[in-house]
C-alpha cells in the first residue's frame, strides 16, 4: 500500500512540474496576457484607420452567401472617433457617425451610431427582420500598410477595407461609370469552342453551363470577385473592362468576358405612333393589328389605340419594361425584356417575360405580341447614333417585318 501510495505521489508531483513548465513556456512566448494583447491589437488598429488621409475603400457584402453582391463604401476614419460616410449609390450625400475598436473576442470595428448610409442594408422592414443582411460591426481579422481584412459579425461575409490614394468622389465616379456601362451589356464567353451566355446582373457573375454562381463588387477599372474562382480552368479573381474591345479581361488574360451591349436605351418611354401610317409599321405588322382590332371590338365593344407602347410603361407609379396597348379607358399590358446580341452591336432581342397589368382581360391582342416578339432578334437602325429619338426595328427572320418606335 505505502508503495502505491508514493507512485502516486510521484506521479502528482510530474504532473503539477509539467503543468508549471507549460505555464512558463507560455510566460515565455507570450510576455503579455491575451487581453492585453487584444488593446494593442486595438490601439494598432485605431492608428491604421485614421492614418489613411483620403479613407478606406469598403468592399461590402450584403446579405447571407453574398446574395444581393458587393457595395463600395468609403470611410473616413477621425481621431475623435467620428466617421465620415460615403457610398457609390449615393455619394452625392455623404454621412458621418461614431464608430470605435472594442474587444469582443477579439477586436471588432463598430459603427455604432445610425446613418442611412452605413445601416442601410441592416434596416429591418415589414417583411425581413433583418433587412437586406447587411453587418454594421466587423471582427478585424488582419492587417497590412494599405489592406484591413474583416468578417460581418452576424452574417460572416469576408471583407476588405483598402486605402484610399484619391478622393472618395473620384473613386466612386469610376465606379459608376463602370457600373453604368456593364449594366447595359450582356456577357458570353467561349469555352471550348462554345459560346455561352455570363450573366452580370444582380452582382453575380452566372455561368450555368460550369454551375457557377459567385457575387462580385464593381471597382475602379472593372469588377473584383467575392473569391478566387475556376473558369474554364483557369483562376480567376480581377477582371478589367476595356470599352474598345468590349471585354472583361482577368489580370493575367486567361480568362475573356465578351460584352454585347445596346445600340439603343430602351429603358425609356418609345411608341409606335400610328399603326396606320405605313411609314411607321410593314404590312405584316399592319394586318396583323387589323385582325386584333376586331376581335377586341368583337369582345368588349371598345376600340383599339393605333398607338402601341414599347419600352418604359408607367403604370399607377411603377414602370415596367413591356408592351403596352390602350382599349377605350383601359391598359393592356405584357412584359417584356431586351437584351443585347452576341456578334451584332446594332441588334436587340426581345422576349415575352410575364402577364401585365389587364392582360388576361386582352389575350386577343397576344397574335400581334406573339408576332413582335417572334421577329426579334431585330437589326435597329438609329436616325441618331448619339441621342436617337427615332428607331426603326428590322426583324432579322424576316426582312419585310418591321417597325418604327419614337419618343
Amino acid at each position: 500500500m505505502k508503495k502505491y501510495i508514493k507512485k502516486s505521489f510521484a506521479f502528482l508531483l510530474l504532473i503539477v512540474m509539467a503543468t508549471s513548465c507549460i505555464d512558463n513556456t507560455e510566460e515565455m512566448v507570450f510576455e503579455e496576457s491575451s487581453s492585453e494583447r487584444i488593446q494593442n491589437a486595438i490601439s494598432e488598429y485605431k492608428e491604421l484607420l485614421i492614418s489613411s488621409e483620403n479613407g478606406w475603400v469598403v468592399e461590402y457584402y450584403v446579405g447571407v452567401d453574398q446574395s444581393y453582391g458587393g457595395y463600395n463604401f468609403v470611410m473616413k476614419f477621425n481621431e475623435d472617433l467620428t466617421a465620415n460616410v460615403v457610398m457609390e449609390l449615393g455619394f452625392d450625400d455623404p454621412q458621418s457617425n461614431m464608430y470605435n475598436v472594442i474587444a469582443s473576442g477579439g477586436p471588432v470595428l463598430t459603427l455604432n451610431t445610425y446613418n442611412w448610409l452605413t445601416h442601410f442594408f441592416a434596416n429591418p422592414s415589414s417583411t425581413n427582420a433583418d433587412g437586406f443582411e447587411g453587418d454594421y460591426e466587423f471582427f478585424l481579422l488582419s492587417s497590412t500598410e494599405d489592406t484591413i481584412t474583416m468578417k460581418g459579425k452576424k452574417f460572416g461575409n469576408i471583407m476588405k477595407m483598402i486605402k484610399l490614394t484619391e478622393t472618395p468622389e473620384e473613386y466612386l465616379t469610376k465606379v459608376t461609370g463602370i457600373n453604368d456601362y456593364l449594366s447595359a451589356a450582356s456577357g458570353f464567353i467561349n469555352i471550348d469552342g462554345t459560346v455561352s451566355p455570363i450573366s452580370l446582373s444582380g452582382r453575380h457573375v452566372v455561368l450555368p453551363s460550369e454551375d457557377l454562381d459567385v457575387a462580385f463588387i464593381y471597382t475602379d477599372n472593372g469588377i473584383k470577385l467575392y473569391e478566387t474562382t475556376i473558369i474554364n480552368g483557369n483562376e480567376v479573381s480581377d477582371f478589367t473592362l476595356d470599352t474598345e474591345a468590349d471585354q472583361l479581361v482577368s489580370l493575367d488574360g486567361s480568362t475573356i468576358i465578351e460584352l454585347a451591349t445596346f445600340p439603343v436605351d430602351m429603358a425609356q418611354d418609345w411608341f409606335i405612333e400610328d399603326v396606320t401610317d405605313a411609314n411607321n409599321v410593314s404590312t405584316s405588322f399592319y394586318n396583323s393589328f387589323v385582325d386584333v382590332y376586331n376581335v377586341n371590338y368583337a369582345t368588349w365593344g371598345e376600340i383599339l389605340s393605333t398607338k402601341i407602347l414599347i419600352g418604359n410603361t408607367t403604370i399607377g407609379g411603377l414602370t415596367e419594361q413591356a408592351i403596352l396597348f390602350r382599349s377605350g379607358n383601359y391598359s393592356a399590358q405584357y412584359i417584356i425584356s431586351f437584351s443585347p446580341v452576341y456578334g451584332g452591336s446594332n441588334q436587340i432581342a426581345m422576349s415575352k417575360v410575364e402577364p401585365g397589368l389587364n392582360w388576361t382581360f386582352y389575350t386577343q391582342l397576344e397574335p400581334l405580341l406573339d408576332l413582335i416578339i417572334g421577329g426579334s432578334p431585330y437589326t435597329t437602325e438609329l436616325n441618331s447614333e448619339d441621342n436617337p429619338t427615332e428607331v426603326k426595328y428590322v426583324s432579322n427572320a424576316d426582312a419585310d417585318f418591321w417597325f418604327v418606335i419614337k419618343l
